[in-house]
Protein backbone atom coordinates (compact mmCIF):
# COMPACT_ATOMS: atom_id res chain seq x y z
CA UNK A 1 0.00 0.00 0.00
CA UNK A 2 1.36 3.51 -0.69
CA UNK A 3 1.83 5.19 2.35
CA UNK A 4 2.27 9.33 2.17
CA UNK A 5 5.01 10.04 5.01
CA UNK A 6 4.49 12.54 7.57
CA UNK A 7 6.92 15.02 6.27
CA UNK A 8 9.31 15.59 2.78
CA UNK A 9 11.82 16.88 2.27
CA UNK A 10 11.66 20.42 0.66
CA UNK A 11 15.01 20.01 -1.58
CA UNK A 12 15.39 18.41 -5.20
CA UNK A 13 17.45 16.15 -6.76
CA UNK A 14 19.20 19.14 -8.66
CA UNK A 15 19.72 20.52 -5.19
CA UNK A 16 20.96 17.73 -4.23
CA UNK A 17 23.83 17.12 -6.62
CA UNK A 18 25.01 20.84 -6.55
CA UNK A 19 25.51 20.45 -3.08
CA UNK A 20 27.57 17.56 -3.61
CA UNK A 21 29.32 19.27 -6.41
CA UNK A 22 29.87 21.97 -3.76
CA UNK A 23 31.78 19.21 -1.32
CA UNK A 24 33.97 18.47 -4.13
CA UNK A 25 34.78 22.03 -5.38
CA UNK A 26 37.28 24.94 -3.82
CA UNK A 27 35.19 28.14 -3.25
CA UNK A 28 36.32 31.27 -5.05
CA UNK A 29 34.42 33.71 -2.77
CA UNK A 30 33.65 34.87 0.40
CA UNK A 31 30.10 32.76 0.54
CA UNK A 32 29.63 33.79 4.14
CA UNK A 33 29.57 37.37 2.96
CA UNK A 34 27.78 36.93 -0.52
CA UNK A 35 24.54 34.87 1.60
CA UNK A 36 24.18 37.86 3.63
CA UNK A 37 24.41 40.21 1.26
CA UNK A 38 21.48 38.08 -1.00
CA UNK A 39 19.46 37.82 2.14
CA UNK A 40 19.30 41.74 2.80
CA UNK A 41 18.86 42.79 -1.14
CA UNK A 42 16.71 40.30 -1.73
CA UNK A 43 13.94 41.55 1.05
CA UNK A 44 11.08 42.92 -0.33
CA UNK A 45 9.88 43.94 3.39
CA UNK A 46 12.34 45.33 6.54
CA UNK A 47 13.72 42.90 9.02
CA UNK A 48 16.46 43.80 11.79
CA UNK A 49 17.96 46.85 10.52
CA UNK A 50 21.91 46.37 10.43
CA UNK A 51 22.52 43.30 8.60
CA UNK A 52 22.41 39.56 8.50
CA UNK A 53 24.92 36.45 9.42
CA UNK A 54 24.81 32.96 8.33
CA UNK A 55 25.15 30.37 11.37
CA UNK A 56 25.62 26.89 10.99
CA UNK A 57 22.48 26.52 12.68
CA UNK A 58 19.45 28.56 15.11
CA UNK A 59 20.89 27.01 18.11
CA UNK A 60 24.47 28.77 16.75
CA UNK A 61 22.80 31.85 16.08
CA UNK A 62 21.39 32.12 19.35
CA UNK A 63 24.08 30.71 21.25
CA UNK A 64 26.51 33.74 19.42
CA UNK A 65 24.08 36.25 20.71
CA UNK A 66 23.86 35.28 24.11
CA UNK A 67 27.32 35.35 23.81
CA UNK A 68 27.56 38.36 22.74
CA UNK A 69 25.90 40.12 25.35
CA UNK A 70 26.56 41.56 29.21
CA UNK A 71 23.67 40.28 30.77
CA UNK A 72 24.58 39.37 34.51
CA UNK A 73 23.58 35.16 35.54
CA UNK A 74 21.07 34.32 36.36
CA UNK A 75 18.96 36.54 34.61
CA UNK A 76 15.62 35.63 33.59
CA UNK A 77 14.59 34.66 29.31
CA UNK A 78 11.18 34.58 29.01
CA UNK A 79 10.12 31.63 26.01
CA UNK A 80 7.14 31.23 24.10
CA UNK A 81 6.59 28.05 26.09
CA UNK A 82 6.23 25.61 23.16
CA UNK A 83 9.46 25.29 21.92
CA UNK A 84 12.16 23.05 20.88
CA UNK A 85 13.89 21.74 23.72
CA UNK A 86 17.51 23.11 22.97
CA UNK A 87 16.74 26.65 23.18
CA UNK A 88 15.85 26.56 26.77
CA UNK A 89 18.92 24.39 26.95
CA UNK A 90 21.36 27.22 25.78
CA UNK A 91 20.08 29.65 27.79
CA UNK A 92 20.53 27.37 31.00
CA UNK A 93 24.17 26.41 30.17
CA UNK A 94 24.69 30.44 29.95
CA UNK A 95 23.53 30.86 32.91
CA UNK A 96 20.20 32.59 32.72
CA UNK A 97 16.74 30.86 33.82
CA UNK A 98 14.25 29.84 31.32
CA UNK A 99 10.86 31.44 32.12
CA UNK A 100 7.55 29.22 30.13
CA UNK A 101 5.30 31.99 28.65
CA UNK A 102 2.15 29.95 28.07
CA UNK A 103 0.16 29.85 24.57
CA UNK A 104 -2.96 29.57 23.30
CA UNK A 105 -3.23 25.82 21.89
CA UNK A 106 -5.44 27.35 18.85
CA UNK A 107 -4.08 30.63 17.87
CA UNK A 108 -0.67 29.95 19.37
CA UNK A 109 -0.60 33.67 20.96
CA UNK A 110 0.15 34.41 24.83
CA UNK A 111 -2.28 36.58 26.93
CA UNK A 112 -0.73 40.27 27.08
CA UNK A 113 -1.90 40.21 30.66
CA UNK A 114 0.18 37.57 31.64
CA UNK A 115 3.59 38.40 29.54
CA UNK A 116 3.92 41.62 31.64
CA UNK A 117 3.48 39.62 34.77
CA UNK A 118 6.18 37.87 33.68
CA UNK A 119 8.19 40.88 32.53
CA UNK A 120 9.89 42.07 35.75
CA UNK A 121 13.29 43.27 36.75
CA UNK A 122 15.35 40.20 35.76
CA UNK A 123 14.02 39.90 32.79
CA UNK A 124 16.71 40.61 29.87
CA UNK A 125 15.01 39.11 26.78
CA UNK A 126 12.01 37.67 25.31
CA UNK A 127 12.25 34.31 22.74
CA UNK A 128 8.44 34.79 20.66
CA UNK A 129 8.08 31.93 18.70
CA UNK A 130 6.02 31.46 15.46
CA UNK A 131 4.77 27.88 14.61
CA UNK A 132 3.94 25.22 11.93
CA UNK A 133 4.73 28.18 9.32
CA UNK A 134 2.09 30.56 11.02
CA UNK A 135 3.17 34.48 12.54
CA UNK A 136 1.62 36.27 15.33
CA UNK A 137 1.37 39.58 15.58
CA UNK A 138 4.39 40.57 18.26
CA UNK A 139 4.08 44.51 18.12
CA UNK A 140 2.52 44.65 21.49
CA UNK A 141 5.65 42.43 23.19
CA UNK A 142 8.19 44.66 21.26
CA UNK A 143 6.67 47.90 22.54
CA UNK A 144 6.28 45.84 26.09
CA UNK A 145 9.91 44.92 26.05
CA UNK A 146 11.03 49.00 24.75
CA UNK A 147 9.62 49.81 28.03
CA UNK A 148 10.83 47.54 29.93
CA UNK A 149 14.82 47.65 28.41
CA UNK A 150 14.51 43.81 27.48
CA UNK A 151 15.97 42.33 24.62
CA UNK A 152 13.43 40.74 21.74
CA UNK A 153 14.74 37.21 20.04
CA UNK A 154 12.04 36.22 16.85
CA UNK A 155 12.19 32.95 16.85
CA UNK A 156 11.49 32.48 12.96
CA UNK A 157 12.70 29.13 12.22
CA UNK A 158 9.41 27.34 11.14
CA UNK A 159 8.18 30.44 9.30
CA UNK A 160 10.25 30.89 6.04
CA UNK A 161 8.03 32.60 3.74
CA UNK A 162 10.83 33.77 1.08
CA UNK A 163 11.42 37.56 0.49
CA UNK A 164 8.16 38.69 1.99
CA UNK A 165 9.49 38.01 5.48
CA UNK A 166 12.37 38.97 7.67
CA UNK A 167 11.46 39.16 10.72
CA UNK A 168 9.98 42.09 12.89
CA UNK A 169 11.82 45.54 12.27
CA UNK A 170 12.22 46.63 15.54
CA UNK A 171 12.86 42.42 16.79
CA UNK A 172 16.86 42.73 18.28
CA UNK A 173 17.03 39.57 16.09
CA UNK A 174 15.54 36.82 13.86
CA UNK A 175 16.42 33.66 13.48
CA UNK A 176 15.53 31.59 10.30
CA UNK A 177 16.39 28.13 10.20
CA UNK A 178 17.15 25.99 6.76
CA UNK A 179 17.60 22.67 8.78
CA UNK A 180 16.61 19.51 7.22
CA UNK A 181 12.80 19.45 7.65
CA UNK A 182 12.52 22.47 7.21
CA UNK A 183 10.74 25.01 4.40
CA UNK A 184 13.54 25.29 1.97
CA UNK A 185 15.90 23.39 3.26
CA UNK A 186 19.50 23.53 2.22
CA UNK A 187 20.15 20.26 4.62
CA UNK A 188 21.61 22.78 7.41
CA UNK A 189 22.35 26.51 8.47
CA UNK A 190 20.49 29.37 9.37
CA UNK A 191 20.60 33.12 9.01
CA UNK A 192 20.17 35.76 11.62
CA UNK A 193 18.81 39.05 10.95
CA UNK A 194 20.57 41.84 13.60
CA UNK A 195 19.18 45.14 14.77
CA UNK A 196 22.37 46.07 16.45
CA UNK A 197 25.72 46.99 14.67
CA UNK A 198 27.39 46.94 17.46
CA UNK A 199 25.80 43.54 18.38
CA UNK A 200 26.09 42.41 14.99
CA UNK A 201 29.91 43.19 15.01
CA UNK A 202 30.88 41.23 17.80
CA UNK A 203 28.33 38.28 16.76
CA UNK A 204 30.36 37.71 13.64
CA UNK A 205 33.70 37.93 15.54
CA UNK A 206 32.56 35.24 17.58
CA UNK A 207 31.43 33.19 14.72
CA UNK A 208 34.50 33.96 12.91
CA UNK A 209 36.56 32.66 15.64
CA UNK A 210 35.12 29.22 15.50
CA UNK A 211 36.16 25.98 13.25
CA UNK A 212 34.29 25.42 10.26
CA UNK A 213 32.37 22.86 9.90
CA UNK A 214 34.05 20.02 8.41
CA UNK A 215 33.39 19.20 4.28
CA UNK A 216 32.93 15.61 5.13
CA UNK A 217 30.33 16.19 7.92
CA UNK A 218 27.98 17.70 5.28
CA UNK A 219 28.58 15.19 2.49
CA UNK A 220 27.76 12.68 5.20
CA UNK A 221 24.89 14.46 5.53
CA UNK A 222 23.74 14.68 2.30
CA UNK A 223 23.92 10.98 1.73
CA UNK A 224 21.66 10.41 4.51
CA UNK A 225 19.32 13.08 3.43
CA UNK A 226 19.70 11.62 0.15
CA UNK A 227 18.73 8.52 1.14
CA UNK A 228 15.86 9.42 3.71
CA UNK A 229 14.13 11.11 0.15
CA UNK A 230 14.46 8.28 -2.00
CA UNK A 231 12.99 5.99 0.39
CA UNK A 232 9.76 8.11 1.70
CA UNK A 233 8.76 8.01 -1.92
CA UNK A 234 5.02 6.76 -1.38
CA UNK A 235 4.79 3.24 -2.47
CA UNK A 236 8.32 2.20 -1.21
CA UNK A 237 7.58 3.58 2.09
CA UNK A 238 4.59 2.33 2.45
CA UNK A 239 6.54 -1.51 2.06
CA UNK A 240 9.06 -0.24 4.62
CA UNK A 241 6.26 0.86 6.75
CA UNK A 242 4.69 -2.76 6.90
CA UNK A 243 8.08 -4.33 6.92
CA UNK A 244 8.79 -2.08 10.04
CA UNK A 245 5.45 -3.30 11.71
CA UNK A 246 6.19 -6.70 10.93
CA UNK A 247 9.76 -6.20 12.77
CA UNK A 248 8.06 -4.33 15.46
CA UNK A 249 9.95 -1.32 15.03
CA UNK A 250 8.71 1.69 16.14
CA UNK A 251 8.54 3.69 13.38
CA UNK A 252 7.43 6.97 14.78
CA UNK A 253 10.49 6.46 17.02
CA UNK A 254 12.78 5.91 14.62
CA UNK A 255 12.05 8.72 12.40
CA UNK A 256 12.02 11.29 14.66
CA UNK A 257 15.57 9.52 15.89
CA UNK A 258 16.83 9.60 12.03
CA UNK A 259 16.00 12.93 11.34
CA UNK A 260 17.26 14.72 14.52
CA UNK A 261 20.15 17.12 14.30
CA UNK A 262 23.70 15.97 14.88
CA UNK A 263 26.93 17.76 14.59
CA UNK A 264 28.52 14.95 12.83
CA UNK A 265 30.09 11.68 12.74
CA UNK A 266 34.10 13.56 13.66
CA UNK A 267 31.85 15.26 16.39
CA UNK A 268 30.68 12.70 17.80
CA UNK A 269 33.83 10.14 17.89
CA UNK A 270 34.99 13.25 20.05
CA UNK A 271 31.96 13.33 22.04
CA UNK A 272 30.66 16.16 20.63
CA UNK A 273 27.51 15.21 19.83
CA UNK A 274 24.26 17.12 19.63
CA UNK A 275 21.31 16.14 21.74
CA UNK A 276 18.38 15.49 19.46
CA UNK A 277 15.92 17.54 18.32
CA UNK A 278 13.26 14.74 19.10
CA UNK A 279 14.20 14.44 23.13
CA UNK A 280 10.95 13.51 24.98
CA UNK A 281 12.49 15.17 27.89
CA UNK A 282 12.65 19.52 28.53
CA UNK A 283 15.44 19.19 30.73
CA UNK A 284 18.79 20.83 30.71
CA UNK A 285 21.62 17.99 30.31
CA UNK A 286 21.91 16.99 26.97
CA UNK A 287 22.59 13.79 27.35
CA UNK A 288 23.68 11.19 29.33
CA UNK A 289 26.74 10.64 27.27
CA UNK A 290 27.73 14.10 26.79
CA UNK A 291 28.81 16.60 28.85
CA UNK A 292 26.86 20.23 28.55
CA UNK A 293 30.27 22.04 27.25
CA UNK A 294 31.08 19.43 24.54
CA UNK A 295 27.23 19.36 23.27
CA UNK A 296 27.89 23.58 23.22
CA UNK A 297 31.04 23.33 21.76
CA UNK A 298 29.32 21.09 18.81
CA UNK A 299 27.03 24.54 17.98
CA UNK A 300 30.41 26.50 17.84
CA UNK A 301 31.03 25.92 14.00
CA UNK A 302 30.89 28.01 11.21
CA UNK A 303 29.10 26.29 8.07
CA UNK A 304 31.11 24.73 5.40
CA UNK A 305 31.36 26.42 2.03
CA UNK A 306 28.97 23.66 0.46
CA UNK A 307 26.22 24.35 2.59
CA UNK A 308 26.42 28.13 2.08
CA UNK A 309 26.75 27.44 -1.98
CA UNK A 310 23.58 25.51 -1.64
CA UNK A 311 21.75 28.36 0.86
CA UNK A 312 22.41 31.05 -1.76
CA UNK A 313 21.00 28.69 -4.34
CA UNK A 314 17.87 28.23 -1.78
CA UNK A 315 17.62 32.12 -1.66
CA UNK A 316 17.65 32.52 -5.08
CA UNK A 317 14.64 30.38 -5.72
CA UNK A 318 12.36 32.91 -5.30
CA UNK A 319 9.14 32.94 -3.91
CA UNK A 320 7.27 31.21 -6.40
CA UNK A 321 7.57 27.80 -4.70
CA UNK A 322 6.89 29.26 -1.22
CA UNK A 323 3.63 30.55 -2.49
CA UNK A 324 2.58 27.53 -4.38
CA UNK A 325 3.03 25.63 -0.63
CA UNK A 326 0.82 28.06 0.91
CA UNK A 327 -1.79 27.44 -1.57
CA UNK A 328 -1.46 23.68 -1.17
CA UNK A 329 -1.67 24.04 2.39
CA UNK A 330 -5.02 25.93 2.27
CA UNK A 331 -6.34 23.15 -0.06
CA UNK A 332 -5.66 20.37 2.95
CA UNK A 333 -7.03 22.92 5.83
CA UNK A 334 -9.86 24.37 3.64
CA UNK A 335 -10.85 20.46 3.37
CA UNK A 336 -11.12 19.99 7.24
CA UNK A 337 -14.23 20.77 8.96
CA UNK A 338 -14.64 23.67 11.04
CA UNK A 339 -15.27 22.07 13.83
CA UNK A 340 -12.13 20.12 14.31
CA UNK A 341 -9.29 21.70 16.17
CA UNK A 342 -6.54 22.87 14.06
CA UNK A 343 -4.16 24.74 15.76
CA UNK A 344 -3.48 28.24 13.42
CA UNK A 345 -6.50 27.96 11.25
CA UNK A 346 -7.63 31.47 11.00
CA UNK A 347 -3.55 32.85 11.11
CA UNK A 348 -2.82 34.90 7.60
CA UNK A 349 -0.36 34.52 5.90
CA UNK A 350 -0.01 30.96 6.23
CA UNK A 351 3.21 28.95 4.97
CA UNK A 352 1.81 25.79 6.74
CA UNK A 353 5.47 23.88 7.49
CA UNK A 354 3.61 21.54 9.28
CA UNK A 355 -0.55 21.19 9.97
CA UNK A 356 -1.25 20.23 13.44
CA UNK A 357 -4.57 18.62 14.60
CA UNK A 358 -5.34 18.48 18.10
CA UNK A 359 -7.91 15.46 18.16
CA UNK A 360 -9.74 13.62 21.01
CA UNK A 361 -8.25 10.20 20.48
CA UNK A 362 -4.83 10.89 19.18
CA UNK A 363 -3.62 7.21 18.67
CA UNK A 364 -7.22 6.73 17.06
CA UNK A 365 -6.94 8.78 14.62
CA UNK A 366 -3.07 7.98 14.04
CA UNK A 367 -4.10 4.56 13.21
CA UNK A 368 -7.50 5.75 11.50
CA UNK A 369 -4.93 7.94 9.02
CA UNK A 370 -2.63 5.22 8.39
CA UNK A 371 -4.84 2.89 7.43
CA UNK A 372 -6.15 5.20 4.68
CA UNK A 373 -2.42 5.41 3.19
CA UNK A 374 -1.26 8.89 5.65
CA UNK A 375 1.10 8.59 7.88
CA UNK A 376 0.72 11.04 10.73
CA UNK A 377 2.93 11.46 13.67
CA UNK A 378 3.13 13.49 16.93
CA UNK A 379 5.84 16.37 16.94
CA UNK A 380 8.82 17.06 18.62
CA UNK A 381 8.32 20.26 19.84
CA UNK A 382 8.39 20.69 24.28
CA UNK A 383 7.05 22.93 27.13
CA UNK A 384 9.82 24.81 28.55
CA UNK A 385 10.86 23.62 32.07
CA UNK A 386 8.45 20.64 30.65
CA UNK A 387 6.28 21.99 33.68
CA UNK A 388 2.81 21.31 32.01
CA UNK A 389 1.15 22.71 35.05
CA UNK A 390 2.89 25.93 34.15
CA UNK A 391 1.79 26.22 30.43
CA UNK A 392 -1.78 23.86 30.16
CA UNK A 393 -1.58 25.94 26.78
CA UNK A 394 2.00 24.67 25.15
CA UNK A 395 1.36 21.45 26.82
CA UNK A 396 -2.16 20.49 25.09
CA UNK A 397 -0.40 22.07 21.57
CA UNK A 398 2.39 19.51 22.37
CA UNK A 399 -0.32 16.84 22.36
CA UNK A 400 -0.90 17.69 18.59
CA UNK A 401 -1.02 15.21 15.90
CA UNK A 402 0.96 16.36 12.61
CA UNK A 403 -0.48 15.04 9.64
CA UNK A 404 0.74 14.48 6.39
CA UNK A 405 1.75 17.88 3.62
CA UNK A 406 3.86 18.04 1.12
CA UNK A 407 2.77 20.92 -1.87
CA UNK A 408 4.03 17.50 -4.25
CA UNK A 409 0.42 15.76 -2.87
CA UNK A 410 -1.90 15.73 -5.34
CA UNK A 411 -4.79 18.05 -4.67
CA UNK A 412 -7.14 15.07 -4.40
CA UNK A 413 -5.40 13.58 -1.96
CA UNK A 414 -5.04 16.48 -0.01
CA UNK A 415 -8.59 16.62 -0.12
CA UNK A 416 -9.23 12.85 1.00
CA UNK A 417 -7.34 14.06 4.09
CA UNK A 418 -8.87 16.55 5.03
CA UNK A 419 -11.87 14.74 4.15
CA UNK A 420 -10.70 11.86 6.85
CA UNK A 421 -9.78 14.38 9.19
CA UNK A 422 -13.04 15.71 9.50
CA UNK A 423 -14.78 12.65 9.63
CA UNK A 424 -12.86 10.71 12.55
CA UNK A 425 -13.44 14.29 14.81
Amino acid sequence: MALYPCKGFDFTWGDWLFALAGCLSTPKRDLDALLEQEWCRTATAPGPRAGALACLTVRSAFDLFLRAQRWPPGAEIVFSALTVPDMPRIAALHGFKPVALDIDPLSTRWDEGNLERLVGPQTCALVLAHLFGARVDIDTAIALARRRNVAVIEDCAQAYAGTAFRGHPEADIALFSFGPMKTGTALGGAIAGVRSPTVLAEMRRLRDDDPVQPRGDYWRRLMRYGAFKALTQPRLFGALATAAEKLGIDREQWVHGATRSTVGAGARRRGRALAGAGEPSGGIVPSRNVSPKSWIAGLRRRPSAALLRLLVRRLADGDELLEERSRRGAVLTGAIGPHVALPTRSATPHGHWMIPVLPYDRVGLVRSLRNAGFDAMSGRLTVVNGNAREAPGAARLAEAVYVPFDPSVPERELERLGELVTRFA
